[in-house]
């Protein structure tokens, strides 16, 4: 059986989406999938990775006013109307590479799946009010037409069954159309599960150098906790930005020490998975998330988590989802001074990991689902 995965990113470049995808792709290979992926890139190539074909676009943006599909669209159509599979899967709203897809539903003979890795139409961001309301408005047409672009689908597939804000709007949408929808989780690195725990001597927090990702507001609550200059803290980015600058400054505001307050970048795979494995706490303050994968890593490593609730966070096992600093603050030093609370979160986060997040059990349900459509399992939900 032959599956076509789209998505806007896909490694090397390191992206969540990108590397969910490309798990997506492994798990369904493993199978005995014929998978191909279509991409983003600099320029039109065709490469075999891990067996698997890479078809890639010059082509970016989305059905959207601020950023419009720009690039090499007369390839990527082309490749849709001719490209004879059994099944797409579109990954992610929002992006030309789902938008162009859904304009050519009519014509594609295949069973569409959207495997929504949320939606962040209706998203609004406190610390940037201006922006936050021209994004709000400048996404209305989108929002306004999701009801039929779900109709155009055979299904969809979403990471969990609801979370507690705008996130998972579009999971109501869907209900309301009615479409079959599924449940299939984000999975945990293998390798994670796999390597053991070493001697646990700081925090650290994983994501990128911009504004979004709240890096400042991991600084803030570790600088109000017991752990300030006392247990490390770690920071890592996948490269060093301008904002970088914004956060020392910060550091330096608050009092910590720059021996053990440190900002890394280029750290990555197993390296950066042995930070998780020394790591006492992780730490994330990312303003906005569905379901992210440096915190399933941290629970495949046993390593307990203080998150802002946002997306699913609040129903994932593992940690503490905050809402304030000041509670993530408590959070923290709950975690550090009570080695109760601290075993039950991490081996309520490992068990979790060994089994709803576990790639095999999801693979496998991704699988079943793209073999006959529909879902053999109890995932399938209302």
């Amino acid at each position: 059986m032959k599956v076509l995965l789209t998505t806007p990113t896909y490694p090397p470049f390191n992206s969540g989406l990108g590397n969910a995808v490309h798990r997506h792709a492994l798990g369904l290979r493993k199978h005995g999938f014929d998978v191909v992926v279509a991409t983003g890139g600099q320029q039109r190539a065709t490469a075999v990775v891990d067996d698997i074909r890479v078809e890639r676009f010059a082509v970016t943006g989305a059905d959207y006013l601020r950023s419009p599909i720009r690039g090499d669209v007369d390839s990527y159509r082309k490749f849709l109307l001719s490209e004879t599979c059994d099944a797409i899967v579109l990954e992610a709203w929002q992006t030309w590479s789902t938008d162009i897809a859904l304009q050519l539903a009519d014509q594609l003979k295949a069973r569409k799946y959207l495997y929504s890795h949320c939606v962040s139409t209706n998203s609004w961001l406190p610390y940037m009010p201006v922006r936050s309301l021209a994004f709000y408005l400048l996404w209305r047409p989108y929002w306004w037409t999701i009801k039929q672009k779900i109709a155009k689908l055979d299904g969809m597939i979403f990471l969990a069954d609801g979370g507690s804000d705008d996130r998972f709007d579009d999971l109501a949408a869907a209900r309301k159309v009615g479409v079959p929808i599924h449940v299939i989780p984000n999975s945990c690195q293998d390798s994670a599960l796999d390597m053991p725990a070493l001697e646990r001597d700081h925090i650290i927090s994983v994501g990128s150098y911009t504004p979004a990702k709240g890096f400042d507001y991991v600084l803030e609550a570790y600088a109000r906790s017991s752990a300030k200059n006392v247990v490390p803290l770690a920071l890592f980015g996948q490269e060093h930005t301008g904002f970088s600058d914004t956060l020392r400054q910060q550091a330096q505001n608050l009092g910590l020490d720059p021996s053990v307050v440190t900002f890394n970048s280029g750290v990555a795979g197993v390296a950066l998975l042995q930070h998780y494995s020394r790591a006492r706490l992780f730490i994330s303050g990312s303003h906005t998330e569905c379901q992210p994968l440096v915190l399933l890593d941290a629970m495949a490593m046993g390593t307990p988590f203080v998150a802002r609730a946002t997306g699913c966070i609040a129903t994932m096992p593992g940690g503490e989802a905050v809402i304030s600093i000041a509670e993530a603050a408590d959070a923290i030093d709950l975690l550090l001074s009570n080695a109760e609370v601290w075993s039950g979160h991490s081996a309520a986060g490992l068990q979790a990991a060994q089994s709803t997040y576990a790639d095999a059990r999801n693979s496998a349900l991704l699988a079943d689902l793209l073999s006959d459509g529909r879902l053999q399992s109890s995932v399938a939900i209302p």
